[in-house]
């Protein structure tokens, strides 16, 4: 634990946020915590794609995430909530993945997320991967297919020898993204998060994607489209305006964004993006 930081106050004040205070240090805790965390806190690059300073100290991502409510990305949500479940005790250590998206691309370490090692069982916890990541934390074992709420997942490995964070979706199972369980350090992640929010080839960059998954439901933008999305129907619309996507951001995602915020954001990533048809 580095600095200052009082890790096991900051662990207590995220579960009294929560609501998950005065319970066992054990597996039903962790998933308790991945799925409210996913229903209370919207994955989004706001701050991205408005050019925003975007430190990852513990104190700074706690009183952003938590305290303001204004989510964040992997580098940011899964730094938060290895820490905190360092403070409750836990034994952890971080991982980093490539995004491919079930392709053979060749793609930098631009993923984080969580080994969670609990007695002989290993998790992956990923509370940073947006509309597609799992609800609970999915369980290290490979070919276990596991049901998880909104989607099947598993984790297999590939003929590199890698890992493969799989969902299951249109028929077959998909390659969210792979990884190994090499040893990493936050030093290790500048590089993934300064590339994620700073190169002018970075998806983050180029795209303006929020979501956010209360029980039973998952909301999700991705430029010009905004989905509801529910077990067995799924609406998309068409956003039209700046003053919609200000009432989106408002009203389904809790973001506080100025609508003069919303309309540069209309403009630059809804309107010209469905006007020319790429993302």
């Amino acid at each position: 634990m580095s600095g200052d930081v009082n890790h096991e106050k900051i662990a207590q004040d995220y579960l009294a946020h929560l609501e998950l205070l005065n319970r066992p240090a054990n597996l039903e805790l962790v998933q308790a915590m991945h799925s409210r965390h996913l229903a209370q806190y919207s994955f989004n690059n706001l701050p991205v794609v408005l050019a925003q300073n975007m430190p990852l100290d513990v104190p700074t991502l706690f009183k952003k995430i938590v305290v303001k409510g204004r989510g964040g990305y992997c580098f940011e949500h899964n730094k938060l909530m290895m820490n905190v479940l360092q403070g409750l005790g836990y034994d952890v250590r971080l991982l980093l993945a490539r995004v491919v998206y079930n392709t053979d691309a060749d793609k930098p370490l631009t993923h984080r997320m969580t080994l969670l090692t609990l007695g002989e069982e290993q998790y992956i916890v990923d509370v940073g991967f947006g509309r597609f990541g799992a609800r609970f934390a999915v369980k290290l074992e490979l070919g276990l297919e596991q049901d998880l709420g909104d989607a099947c997942y598993r984790i297999v490995k590939n003929t590199q020898g890698n890992y493969c964070y799989q969902i299951y979706k249109d028929g077959d199972f998909f390659t969210l993204y792979t990884f190994d369980l090499q040893a990493y350090t936050e030093a290790d992640c500048l590089l993934g998060h300064f590339y994620s929010h700073q190169h002018p080839d970075a998806a983050f960059v180029n795209n303006l994607v929020i979501s956010i998954k209360p029980l039973n439901c998952i909301y999700s933008l991705r430029n010009d489209e905004y989905s509801h999305i529910q077990p067995h129907e799924t609406k998309t619309i068409k956003i039209n305006n700046g003053q919609q996507l200000h009432n989106i951001l408002h009203q389904v995602f809790q973001l506080d964004v100025d609508a003069v915020v919303a309309e540069f954001l209309y403009a630059k990533f809804v309107k010209d993006k469905a006007r020319y048809g790429y993302e």
